[in-house]
Order: C-alpha cells, then sequence, then structure tokens
C-alpha cells in the first residue's frame, strides 16, 4: 500500500492534465452543489404544498363548530348504526360508542390515521351531521385517537 502511494505520489503531470483535471474537478463540484440546490428546492416546494393543505384542514375543523346545520341527517333513522357503518366504510374502528340524550351520540376511535379520520369527518359533515364536540389527540406521526360527539 506504501509503495502504490509512493508511486501516486511520484507522478508528475503536464500543465495540460493539471488543468484537465482542476476543470474536472470543477464541473463535478458545480455538478454536485446544483443536484443539492434542486433537491433541495424541490423540498421546500413539497413542504410548503403540505402546510397549505394542513392550514386548511385545521381552517375546516374550525369551521365545523361555527357553522349551524340547519338541514336533516342524510343517515338513515338508526343514526348510531350509520355513523359505525361510516367510519368502517372509511377504514376507521370504533373502540366505543355511547348514546347521549337528544339524538347525539358520542364514539371513541383509538389508535386510527390522522387522514382517514379527518376524511371521515368531511364525509358525515356534508351528510348532515353536526360535531358538537372534538377531542383529538396525536399518538405518532400519522397516528391519533379521537373522541367525537355527534348530533344527527
Amino acid at each position: 500500500m506504501l509503495e502504490l502511494y509512493k508511486k501516486i505520489s511520484n507522478i508528475r503531470l503536464s500543465r495540460q492534465n493539471q488543468i484537465i483535471i482542476a476543470v474536472l474537478a470543477l464541473c463535478l463540484l458545480i455538478y454536485i452543489l446544483s443536484s443539492s440546490l434542486m433537491n433541495l428546492n424541490n423540498n421546500v416546494g413539497n413542504l410548503k404544498k403540505e402546510n397549505a393543505i394542513t392550514i386548511s384542514r385545521i381552517e375546516f375543523l374550525a369551521a365545523i363548530g361555527e357553522q349551524e346545520i340547519s338541514f336533516k341527517s342524510a343517515f338513515s333513522s338508526n343514526f348510531a348504526s350509520s355513523v359505525n357503518s361510516s367510519a368502517k366504510d372509511n377504514k376507521l374502528k370504533i373502540d366505543r360508542t355511547l348514546p347521549l340524550s337528544n339524538n347525539e351520540i358520542s364514539i371513541w376511535i383509538n389508535e386510527s390515521n390522522f387522514i382517514d379520520l379527518f376524511n371521515w369527518l368531511i364525509e358525515i359533515n356534508n351528510n348532515g351531521v353536526e360535531i358538537t364536540k372534538m377531542s383529538i389527540r396525536r399518538i405518532s406521526k400519522e397516528t391519533v385517537s379521537a373522541q367525537l360527539t355527534f348530533k344527527s
């Protein structure tokens, strides 16, 4: 190994070869820097899109409590069964259901994907179900638990 190093260090390059190697090294450096900047720019763009989506979702969730629903629920007369069926269609597992007074129902959902829960909340809101109480806790990066109260 030492002999190889000595042989390499004893190699004398002409001025022209030195310039060619320097230009190639500079081109390689420019390529690495430009590709890094392009990746960084793409990541910034993706983060901006994700932030915009997250902000719109937060605004939607905030608006749920403020809006007043004046039409009847599109769900059937068996409100609890309809909520359970709708949740199952959206890949959610309701762990506990508690019927309350005045056509209200309280449900507990443990360890579900936030996006699935969010899409389900949009769906049932569009079907005329009023969300009267909502408590969502983050369990992991994408997993949440929720306690929700609905009124038909």
